[in-house]
């Protein structure tokens, strides 16, 4: 599409609308979404203020807690907006603003944030600088949250935005499935997934245009890469597995390119094998955790790591059953989670609006501009095995974390741990040449806008 203005002409991309689409709205919904009401939003506010005191890593408190020292009037803002939470009717008013603006810095005290300590801090880079950044200019509690949440959007929309203009194809359905209403809602949060998912979208833009293009791959461009699967494996491991699209690399796009494709993968297997045990040896279960402060951690109580691997490893096809059981049971949920979600508990956008957004989406999945590059049937298995690879993990992580010994079900299968997945999914999926992108695009555009929209009426109803 092209914008006239007088005699000058500018020639708008996917990419421009989507920052744009997504700045406007993402400040809407940071703004309008009452304090410590996503997913963890709590825990991540208190790691991420903890990490830009200079703390990597969650400290262990008498061998039964896992948190760290931060300031008193955090907890404080995070308990009264959390017990409101927990109330039978959430509601916010504009006492409760009053009261936290009103916050002041008073002195640090041990805070407990047991589900997220012994995440790595490159989890948490965009609310770590917006901390520093608050701490620096001594902005209140309640100033600080709103910073760090704006700080978390830009880097995300940065991101994304970079791998929308990067990526050979799907270009309209990348900026489909980022600008999804539960998508744009996490994103504009304190949340641990965020950097993690658009580094993933960025890696994927990166890989097909090696893949799929006549691109030549640079030392610095090699080293970013190094760095982009480093930090996703730091950040979630089941997300490794995306390193094995460099394989799927032309020899001739790289200099020495089986020695690099070579370090590549072992610098992330080492940093895996690192990691993981590093990582394992912080979290602190129910059953062991402190009496008096368990109960306000997200912890499940009869929830054991090492017993239920045992238990998976020596019952692997009992497993595979109730991997199989739980994804066909949770599927409408898991996909209205991926689609619609917003806040803790069960908001969901009108079921309508999410059919029509997902109707588009499986739309712009199977079709693909005529003139773009197109994926062979290697390709295309590659991309596929690999999404499933990381579906098994995220299962068997799931597993672990949330559910008892030998359960019947994976509990917590939540759409947002889907972001970086579905993606390459899709793309593997396109098959049907359209030629009128320009509809497409509008067509897309204009859904999203409609389903943000209806996201900013459905948050302001659910909590004002």
């Amino acid at each position: 599409m092209i914008i006239v203005i007088k005699d000058y002409k500018m020639n708008l991309q996917i990419h421009h609308y989507f920052a744009f689409i997504g700045l406007i709205f993402g400040v809407l919904i940071l703004w309008v979404t009452p304090p410590f009401q996503s997913p963890d939003e709590t825990n991540h506010y208190h790691r991420s203020a903890h990490i830009a005191q200079g703390h990597l890593m969650g400290e262990v408190l008498d061998g039964n807690r896992l948190g760290g020292e931060i300031d008193g009037s955090l907890l404080k803002y995070t308990s009264h907006f959390d017990s409101i939470r927990k109330s039978e009717d959430p509601r916010f008013d504009a006492a409760d603003y009053t009261w936290a603006r009103g916050l002041r810095k008073t002195g640090k005290l041990f805070v407990d944030f047991a589900n997220v300590g012994y995440y790595s801090p490159t989890v948490y880079f965009p609310q770590v600088v917006g901390q520093a950044l608050s701490q620096l200019l001594r902005l209140t509690p309640y100033q600080s949250l709103y910073f760090t949440r704006l700080l978390s959007l830009l880097s995300w929309l940065t991101l994304i935005t970079l791998a929308i203009r990067i990526i050979p194809i799907q270009k309209i359905l990348i900026c489909f499935l980022a600008l999804l209403p539960s998508s744009l809602s996490l994103a504009s949060m304190v949340s641990g997934d965020t950097f993690t998912s658009s580094l993933c979208f960025l890696w994927i833009a990166l890989l097909l245009r090696m893949i799929l293009t006549k691109h030549r791959i640079s030392l610095k461009e090699y080293i970013i890469i190094c760095l982009i699967i480093v930090f996703i494996t730091l950040n979630k491991l089941v997300y490794f597995p995306l390193v094995f699209m460099i394989l799927l690399v032309p020899n001739d796009r790289l200099k020495k390119s089986v020695l690099m494709k070579s370090i590549l993968l072992c610098i992330t297997g080492v940093t895996l094998l690192l990691w993981m045990p590093y990582s394992k040896s912080l979290f602190i279960p129910y059953s062991e955790y402190s009496h008096l402060f368990r109960d306000s951690q997200q912890l499940n109580p009869p929830v054991n790591p090492d017993a239920q691997l045992s238990w998976i490893l020596s019952h692997p096809y009992s497993f595979a059953q109730v991997a199989l059981i739980s994804y066909l049971e949770s599927a409408p949920s898991t996909i209205a989670h991926y689609i619609g979600k917003y806040g803790w508990e069960k908001n969901y956008l009108h079921p309508i609006i999410i059919a029509i957004l997902g109707l588009v989406g499986g739309f712009l999945s199977i079709s693909r501009a005529e003139n773009a590059p197109k994926l062979n049937v290697t390709q295309r298995l590659s991309f596929i095995v690999i999404s499933l690879v990381m579906i098994i993990g995220l299962s068997v992580s799931l597993y672990l974390q949330w559910s008892p010994v030998g359960n019947d079900r994976i509990l917590s299968l939540s759409g947002r741990y889907f972001f970086p997945i579905i993606p390459l999914l899709l793309i593997a999926a396109s098959f049907i040449n359209i030629e009128n992108q320009r509809r497409i695009k509008l067509l897309s555009l204009g859904l999203s806008i409609v389903g943000l929209i209806s996201l900013i009426i459905a948050i302001y109803s659910r909590w004002y």
